[in-house]
């Protein structure tokens, strides 16, 4: 994360609007995410009307190549994201603790949230990786293999990693239209996006809940 972090020093001396486009990526790349994230989530929560109905759907992800194209292109906009997200982030432990001297300081609202935001983006970036393997190699995607994932041990490894990414991704997308002033209300935006996110949390948990009951009966 260092040598990227120079990398990017040393294009933005290059050429001085270079931080600009890069900052219009991250909000690109990180409104992508957070479509997929949220589609993603209502994708799983079929699993709640029953193991046929997300079956059907998961065989036609496949049969029409919306998985094969969507889920590289999914990675290469991951990575993206932490090359042009993570040049701010405090990476070494000196500035990790500098940080949290400062926000404890500030006190703010915002501030706290940032640091929320680098927290649950390691979590994601490892557990993330370790889901999206697991699926890989399991493939393709079915609700018998799912459920006996969960039912095998992950159960709390996918409550961590929901709420981490939702935590992400509903802060994320608000400091995004904040900073480009997409929003004019900030406290009904917030609200807004809190609503939002407690309920893709809600279907993430009774997905988890559906998928450990049919890995017991399995």
């Amino acid at each position: 994360m260092e040598s990227a972090k120079t990398l990017q020093k040393a294009l933005i001396r290059a050429n001085p609007k270079t931080d600009l486009y890069v900052d219009l990526a991250e909000a690109a790349t990180g409104i992508s995410l957070v479509a997929f994230l949220w589609i993603h989530m209502l994708f799983v929560g079929t699993i709640l009307f029953g193991k046929q109905i997300f079956d059907l759907l998961a065989e036609s992800l496949d049969k029409y190549y919306l998985a094969h194209i969507g889920i590289p292109a999914v990675i290469v906009i991951f990575l993206v994201h932490i090359f042009v997200a993570g040049r701010r982030a405090p990476w070494r432990l000196s500035d990790m603790q500098t940080t949290w001297r400062h926000a404890r300081m500030i006190a703010h609202t915002d501030t706290w949230i940032w640091v929320g935001q680098v927290v649950t983006a390691l979590i994601i970036v490892i557990m993330g990786s370790i889901h999206v393997w697991s699926v890989m190699y399991e493939w393709p995607i079915t609700a018998a293999k799912s459920a006996l994932r969960v039912d095998s041990g992950y159960l709390w490894f996918y409550v961590l990693l929901l709420l981490a990414g939702e935590y992400h991704a509903g802060f994320g997308l608000y400091r995004i239209c904040v900073k480009w002033g997409l929003i004019s209300n900030r406290r009904t935006a917030g609200w807004v996006l809190k609503v939002i996110t407690v309920a893709i949390v809600a279907i993430g948990l009774g997905a988890l809940y559906m998928f450990k009951k049919f890995g017991g009966a399995l």
